[in-house]
């Protein structure tokens, strides 16, 4: 029984609790990452995959055909590509959790139950930010170089505020199908012909007019387009503002999408 003469919660409470909920669920997933360290050695790698296939294998192709230095192109892409698979594991670990009944045990405690979706956003962001600059290190040793250190803090947020994004999208998902096989499947089925149709790992000027107007204009190419003017110390202004054009408004559409889904029974 609700007690009557209890203060009805003000906003500033409800968020202030949203915020602790949040914290509290991004502690739980950060422990699951040090207890199973192949949630992140798994983003990281597939990262360097791309990185070191591309450039040795296709890189000499790719440069030499448009006249890059390939490997400066390169990487910012694959700086976009390692955040977007460190955000497909919110929607694997999102449906897992509610297949396996975790979500039920979260919705029976006072909590607010955006932070469950919130939480898991924000430490895969945060695993994020390890795979990013480890790809960054690699990238390094084989060449790459960043403009300058403002650059590379910028490039690195960018990359991992789009990164957050997608895991809204992911968790949409997940919070829809709640399988974990089938949200993978849906999640390649998406996700790979937006990295290829992208700039990420080549220049779009080759592509066919039809393939190359939506790949210019897709979030992945925008995203590693804004991100290697940083790297790469060209003006970035217009690039950067794009970017955070779409970050916004994914969160706006999947950031209400995925909490109404995720709150049906």
């Amino acid at each position: 029984m609700t007690n009557p003469t209890a203060p009805t919660p003000t906003v500033g409470d409800k968020l202030r609790w949203a915020i602790q909920d949040t914290a509290t669920i991004t502690w739980r997933d950060m422990i699951r990452t040090a207890r199973q360290p192949e949630m992140l050695s798994f983003a990281v790698v597939m990262g360097l995959f791309f990185l070191l296939l591309f450039n040795y294998v296709f890189g000499g192709a790719i440069g030499a055909g448009t006249g890059v230095d390939y490997i400066q192109f390169l990487v910012p892409g694959v700086f976009v590509i390692t955040a977007l698979q460190g955000a497909q594991q919110t929607s694997t670990g999102l449906a897992q959790d509610l297949a396996e009944g975790v979500i039920n045990r979260f919705r029976s405690l006072p909590m607010s139950q955006v932070a469950v979706i919130a939480g898991r956003t924000v430490a895969d962001s945060l695993r994020n930010i390890v795979g990013v600059i480890l790809v960054a290190l690699v990238g390094l040793l084989m060449g790459f170089r960043f403009a300058s250190l403002w650059g590379a803090i910028g490039a690195i947020a960018l990359t991992v505020a789009m990164g957050y994004a997608f895991s809204w999208l992911g968790a949409s998902i997940a919070a829809k199908i709640r399988n974990a096989e089938m949200v993978g499947m849906l999640s390649m089925f998406w996700l790979f012909p937006m990295m290829l149709a992208s700039s990420a790992f080549t220049p779009t000027s080759a592509m066919p007019g039809w393939l190359r107007a939506f790949a210019d204009n897709q979030p992945i190419s925008v995203a590693a387009d804004a991100v290697r003017a940083l790297t790469d110390g060209t003006p970035a202004g217009s690039a950067t503002l794009s970017a955070l054009a779409w970050i916004v408004g994914m969160l706006i559409v999947f950031v209400p999408l995925s909490t109404r889904l995720y709150s049906r029974p």
